[in-house]
């Protein structure tokens, strides 16, 4: 090979090699997603990163560097890597930020690389993940009422059979800061013709609507809706709504919804299943 020939290469084999250096360096750079934080002095919140590897192969040993920038003291990734991902498979990262009682109120700001080793060349570029805290005083609400179903859920489904009841245990919170008065509303459903719909409060059937139950602050209130149906197959859906008599605007809702199965007999002997004989 002559020496223009080598010459030529090496200067080609050196631009390749800045080339590739200056685009990592340039999508280091990039953001790969944000995370934020809302949180005020003295409390904390963790958020997921999900890495979800479409490859057709798995991926091994995806790390990170440790977080960089002012807010870096106020938070923790974990794991520090995982060994591996399934193909279509994912794992997640566990972001958890805590605010210190004595921190200023402020915006702060950290950073932290996450890596995707590979045998091919170049290797994958660095993700950046830029984590925001906003630190702001803690809203406190002078009026507020939250309802939930089993003390958890905002809606619920149970299933039972024809002329069986299905019980939801309601729980009716003030999240004020003081004593109030919270109004129940009637149940609210839509055609609700061979259905009955009961609510209770201290095993005793409400009839006079709104139901009004006095509650201390952070002080919680219990019904119990027991809903029945006699035609398999049908479903009925029942809101149950309650409001703060201090502030009207503060208003709150659950939805439970019961489904009526057919009985083991009956679906053995339904005439309109398919008959398979010779």
């Amino acid at each position: 090979m002559s020496n223009k020939k080598r010459y030529f290469v090496t200067v080609c084999g050196i631009l390749i090699l800045c080339l590739s250096i200056f685009a990592t360096l340039t999508a280091a750079s990039l953001v790969f997603y944000t995370v934020d934080f809302d949180l005020p002095p003295g409390e904390s919140d963790s958020k997921n990163l999900t890495i979800v590897n479409y490859q057709d192969s798995p991926v091994y040993n995806i790390s990170h560097t440790p977080v960089a920038g002012d807010a870096a003291k106020m938070l923790c990734i974990e794991p520090e890597r995982i060994d591996e991902i399934e193909a279509d498979g994912e794992d997640t990262f566990v972001i958890t930020a805590s605010v210190p009682k004595d921190q200023e109120l402020g915006n702060y700001t950290a950073y932290s690389y996450f890596f995707f080793p590979s045998e091919g060349f170049p290797p994958p570029m660095p993700k950046k993940v830029d984590i925001l805290i906003t630190v702001a005083p803690k809203v406190v609400e002078l009026f507020g009422i939250d309802l939930r179903i089993d003390g958890e859920e905002d809606v619920m489904t149970k299933n039972v059979t024809s002329n069986e009841t299905a019980s939801f245990e309601l729980t009716v919170k003030n999240i004020g800061i003081g004593l109030d008065v919270m109004q129940i509303e009637e149940p609210e459903f839509e055609d609700g013709e061979g259905w009955d719909v009961i609510l209770y409060t201290q095993e005793e059937e409400v009839s006079d609507f709104p139901c009004d139950m006095i509650l201390n602050a952070g002080e919680v209130g219990r019904l119990l809706l027991n809903v029945t149906g006699t035609t398999p197959g049908t479903n009925l859906s029942v809101d149950i709504t309650g409001r703060s008599c201090a502030n009207a605007t503060k208003v709150d809702s659950v939805r439970a919804i019961t489904f009526i199965t057919k009985k083991m007999e009956e679906a053995v002997n339904d005439t309109d299943a398919t008959e398979i004989g010779p």
